[in-house]
Formats: structure tokens, sequence, C-alpha cells
């Protein structure tokens, strides 16, 4: 029996690689859009300098305009502000961004739509500052620190006007020596993606960044398993890539860039270049304690030559529909499982168009599934109440055998008598894993759906269930999941095989103890699928007490 779970173990691995390696072809609707042909990539460089590379242009996808750079004023004139001026955008429903004149940053992205975990406090973007610092999205990193230092601080002239129906903030800075003007393009039509543009005259070696990280954190966040956040993002020849904020190295560039950012499991701050040079990761590390270390990671883009740098940016939430709208599917990652976890959120979507509870949905979703399984469920169980039938004969076998444990030929022979029993018998011993090899790529889709969907965050069920994508505050949840699967385990027929029996036993407990920190919405799914179970094994017992030769004739 041991033999038959490690080959099990190893179809399950085999059939997971299989789906992998088919899912977008079977499914090409889940598979990412194609973006637009960009120019050649040349080999990615590393360096422990913020010096900035040389400029390459890329094209902005065809939905979006590419933005225009204004000019930096004439060097001799000073132009400056003499006190802090913010400027606010509000996209209705949306977003609200609050640009300020003090080094022309972005000091505040708050999403409307959606709040903090457990607060009334809508989802800010940009991560918190000390007072001291100068640092906010679009901050400029130079060679020469102490230019991007006056530049940071500096008191911007702004002003703004409505052009060709979108929002423009307009800032402009000149000591006499060197001219700074950043220009913003906000679009009432185009939620949460934004024009920037920014020219230094004369030209100096720059980059533009955002960062460190994305968003603040509340307490239960910082203490979840399952939110990863501030790791960087890159997008090159078509190709998608997740830095580790805690593995990313000190500096590092990116040629023939698409675009490059910062994300966590729900939200999406990027630079999509159409004119500069290559993206840049840098990390910081921040010590709040002797041994406590926290990695920060800024992204940003080089200037090109002629001293100016221009691209759309994104900070929004990692919604499927907006995504895909502006061709950043890419940064839509669900696991290893994706297609599975894609297929899933537009049953979920759909569903709870008629349930109008996302929790009602994943128990129609579950039940749906179950219909789907029936057949090779059925022949699971099937399977095992014929192995249960047997196993007085298979024990004879075994008792002849008894002696002959360290003999690996008389051993050989046992097996072959068992399997030739089964044979006879009409038994497939590994009938009964196929299910759960099924389970697992549905039970891992679903658990990459629930901890990245931002359509499911915050989706409260019933009674204390406030958020499908947190975990159960109370554990009922849990502890419900593991008394079913115990009772599942008890009236499933047993081989007699003590070892296996015993495993059967151990796993309610193991997936309670690992379920317990879970999305209470993976929780609800397999609660709900060993209900199910349950109620299908009651009835196939009671069947064959009543009708034996059924049994005999199956």
């Amino acid at each position: 029996m041991e033999k038959r779970i490690f080959l099990a173990i190893g179809i399950s691995i085999a059939l997971l690689w299989i789906w992998a390696a088919l899912a977008p072809k079977l499914f090409p609707e889940l598979a990412k859009k194609p973006l637009p042909p960009k120019p050649a990539v040349t080999s990615t460089t590393a360096s422990s300098t913020t010096s900035t590379a040389p400029a390459t242009s890329s094209s902005a996808p065809t939905a979006v305009a590419t933005p225009t750079i204004a000019p930096a004023p004439a060097m001799t004139q000073v132009v400056s502000a003499t006190r802090v001026q913010p400027s606010v955008f509000r996209n209705d429903g949306e977003y609200v961004a609050t640009f300020s004149n003090r080094g022309a940053q972005l000091v505040s992205f708050k999403l409307l739509r959606y709040k903090q975990k457990h607060s009334r406090d809508v989802v800010e973007l940009v991560k918190a500052r000390a007072a001291t610092r100068t640092d906010f999205p679009f901050s400029i990193e130079a060679q020469d620190a102490a230019f991007a230092r006056r530049v940071n601080s500096a008191l911007y002239a702004v002003s703004e006007r409505e052009e060709r129906g979108r929002h423009v903030i307009e800032y402009r800075y000149s000591d006499g020596a060197v001219s700074v003007t950043k220009t913003f393009r906000l679009d009432m039509l185009q939620p949460y993606l934004f024009d920037f543009a920014i020219s230094i005259n004369p030209p100096v070696p720059y980059r533009v960044v955002i960062g460190p990280g994305l968003r603040t954190l509340s307490a239960d966040e910082h203490d979840s398993r399952v939110v990863m956040t501030g790791n960087g993002v890159i997008e090159r020849e078509s190709k998608f890539r997740v830095i580790n904020r805690e593995k990313a190295p000190l500096f590092q560039s990116y040629d023939g860039l698409q675009y490059i950012g910062v994300e966590d499991n729900y939200f999406l701050s990027v630079l999509r270049p159409t004119h500069g040079g290559a993206g840049v990761l840098r990390r910081i590390d921040i010590y709040s304690g002797p041994k406590e270390k926290r990695a920060e990671l800024y992204a940003g883009v080089n200037a090109s030559t002629d001293g100016a740098v221009a691209g759309q940016a994104f900070f929004g939430p990692k919604e499927t529909q907006l995504l895909d709208r502006y061709d950043l599917a890419g940064a839509l990652q669900f696991g290893f499982f994706g297609a599975i976890g894609r297929f899933f959120l537009r049953a979920l979507v759909w569903i709870n168009t008629a349930t109008k509870n996302y929790g009602f949905a994943i128990i129609v979703l579950t039940i749906l599934i179950k219909i789907v399984l029936y057949p090779l469920q059925h022949k699971s169980i099937l399977s095992m109440k014929k192995m249960q039938r047997v196993n007085p004969k298979v024990e004879a076998i075994k008792a002849r055998y008894k002696k002959a444990k360290s003999d690996a030929e008389q051993r050989q022979k046992m097996n072959m008598e068992v399997m030739a029993l089964y044979q006879k018998e009409g038994i497939n011993p590994m009938a009964g894993c196929l299910p759960l090899v099924l389970q697992l790529p549905i039970l891992w889709g679903f658990y990459g759906l629930l901890s990245r969907a931002i359509e499911l965050r915050g989706a409260p069920f019933i009674l204390w269930i406030h958020d499908l994508s947190d975990k159960d505050p109370t554990f009922v949840l849990p502890i419900l999941m593991t008394a079913t699967m115990f009772i599942q385990t008890y009236i499933t027929p047993s081989t007699g095989d003590p070892s296996q029996r015993r495993m059967f036993l151990v796993m309610p407990l193991f997936f309670g103890f690992l379920f317990k920190d879970f999305p209470s919405g993976l929780v609800l799914y397999w609660l709900v699928q060993n209900i199910l179970t349950i109620v299908q094994q009651s009835i196939m017992n009671k069947w064959w007490k009543e009708h034996p030769a059924e049994l005999q004739n199956a």
C-alpha cells in the first residue's frame, strides 16, 4: 500500500506538470494577452552604483497615446514657488491623487473602492514617509546626490489646465543653472493610469523612481502569511518576473523594458516608459532593531541622453479586466496553477451576479465541481468497497509470506499474487487515489485565487466571516472542516491496512492545522467538498447494504 501511495504522489506531480504545459493551449483565452513588439533587448547588466544606462526607446500600447515632453525652462531664468501647494485630482468613484510642488512628486494615491483590512480607511498606495524625507513617487535619483536633494526638496512653480479631456499638472523649477520640468496628465476615462514626462536641461544622468515598497500595511497584514508585499515586478521581452525584495541585489538594471514597479497580492504600481533608458530596481535595508531588518525596493527608469524620460504610470488594483485592458496581465499571478485560478475567478464572478455573495458563489461552484468529478469519485469509492470485500483474501496471501519479510524475491511473488487477485476481481488499486490527484490542482488553484484575486478581497459571507480572503478569526470553519474529514474517513470503506488507516486518521489533524491560517473561502470550499462526499458515501453505503448483489456485479 505504501508503494501505491508513493506512486500516486508521483502520478500527481506528473499530471500537474502536464496541466501546466497544456492549460495555455487548451484555454487560450486564459493565456496572457500578447503585447506590442518592443525594441531589441541587450543583455541585463548589474552594478552596485547608481549610474544611469544609455537610452532605449520603446513604443507605447496602442490604447494609450505617447505623452509629450514639455521643454525645461530657460537656464538663465530662476523659476520656483514660495509656498507648498498641493494639486488634487479626483477620478470619481475610483481614486484621489494628490501631487505636491515640493519636489513635484506624488504624495498620495487613495483608492476609493478599497478599504484597509479591518478598517474604514481607504487603501493608500503611497507608502508613509518620515517628515524629513522627500523620496515620494517621481522623485529624482542622480549621480550628483546634492543635485538630487536640491530638486527633490525645491518648491516648483505649478500650473494646471484641461487639455483634450485630460487634466494636466505641470511643474517647473530652475535655479538659473539647471532647469526641471515635470508634467502629469490624468484622464477620467482611464482610471489608475496616467502619463508622466520629465525633462532636465542641461541633460544630466538621472532616473525617476517610485517606492520604496508599496503602501503601508496594517498590523494584521504584517502578521499574515498570505500577504506578500513590496516585491519588484518586471516585464521585458514579453516575459514577466517577480523579484523577491529580500533576495534582490542592491542594484540591477534591465534593458528592453516594457514596465517595472512594485506589487503586493492585490495592488500594483509600475512605470511603463515610452521614452528613456533602462529600468532599475534598487534595494535598501531598513533596520528597526539589532536583528530586525526589512528590505524595500525602489523601481525607476533612467533618462535618455537628451535628459528626458516619459511614459505611463499605473497605480491601482490588480483587477483582471483592468490589467488586461492596460496590457499588464502578466502581473496577475495565481501561482503554479494560474490557469485554473483564472478559470475559477471568471466562474465565481459570473455566479456572483446571481448569488450576490461570493461565499454562496463558492458553494455553488463547489457543487458544480462535485458534479463534474462525480463519475471518477464514484469509481473510486466503488474500488475501495471492492478492496474491502476481498481484503480477507489479501490478508490470507500476506499470511503465507509472513516469514519471508526479508526475502525480496518472495515479497515480489506476494505482490504479484495480490495484483492477480485484484485483476481477477476487477479492482484498480490506484482508482482510490485518483480523486485526490484531481483535487490537488483545484485546491491550489483556489488558494492562488483567494489569496490574490482582489475581486474577493474584503468579500463577506455570513455571520462572523467578513472577508473570504482572510483567515477565519474564530477558527470555526477549520474546526468544522477537520470534523467532517474525520467523519468522511470513518464512513469510507477501509482496506484493513493499518498503516493506511493511521495515515487517513492523521490527515484531518494535519489539514486542520494547515488550514487554520488559510483564507476562509478556501476552508469553505474544502468543508463543502467534505459534506458532499459524506452525503455521497452514505448513500452508496446504504445502497450496497440493501443491494449486496449490485456490488458483486459492479
